[in-house]
């Protein structure tokens, strides 16, 4: 076994975040759900009907990409496309009875995941906190931050590069951030 105390913090958070990533998608897997998935499938619940665009816009993602994503979570009746009232050409998206039991045992999967050892420490949770706070104010950590808060993991590199850090986060609020890590399969979508 390596002697991982000798490892930087990066490369620590880095496997940590991707060994936690990989537990969660196996446990998804039976529910017919990928990290990508529970990410589309919360945006439509929580917006009702809503066009593919939009969904692929909040995520961060091209419609092309996210149209995969929710390929699969039709495919598994998580979700029904409908025709648009407003324009009849196109469709909107709904989640379906089936799509809110999956979203639900996917919350339950992170809890429960989240219980796991050192996670559920407090202190440790509060030293996230702050090193998220602490980062937003590096350079791209604004547009990161903001990204994760509005429910798009994966920020534009564009936009990361060109951020401008002109407001502090206000840490008298409750903070609740995802940090995620692109599995190679993620990474083939993009």
């Amino acid at each position: 076994m390596p002697d991982i105390g000798k490892w930087s913090i990066n490369r620590l958070l880095s496997t940590a975040a991707r060994m936690l990533e990989h537990s969660w998608n196996a446990q998804l897997k039976d529910l017919g759900l990928t990290h990508a998935g529970v990410t589309a499938l919360g945006v439509i619940s929580q917006n009702g009907e809503i066009s593919q665009v939009k969904v692929a816009q909040i995520v961060g993602v091209q419609a092309q990409t996210m149209g995969k994503t929710l390929a699969r979570l039709e495919s598994h009746g998580h979700i029904a496309r409908i025709r648009s009232s407003a324009d009849r050409r196109s469709y909107l998206l709904t989640i379906t009875d089936a799509g809110e039991d999956a979203l639900m045992h996917a919350q339950q999967v992170d809890e429960t995941l989240s219980q796991l050892g050192q996670l559920a420490n407090p202190q440790f949770h509060e030293m996230l906190i702050d090193v998220i706070h602490e980062l937003s104010t590096h350079e791209g950590g604004k547009e990161i931050f903001h990204s994760a808060v509005e429910g798009n993991m994966v920020p534009s590199p564009e936009k990361v590069n060109t951020v401008e850090v002109d407001e502090e986060i206000d840490q008298s609020k409750p903070l609740t951030a995802v940090i995620e890590v692109l599995s190679p399969e993620d990474s083939r979508e993009n």
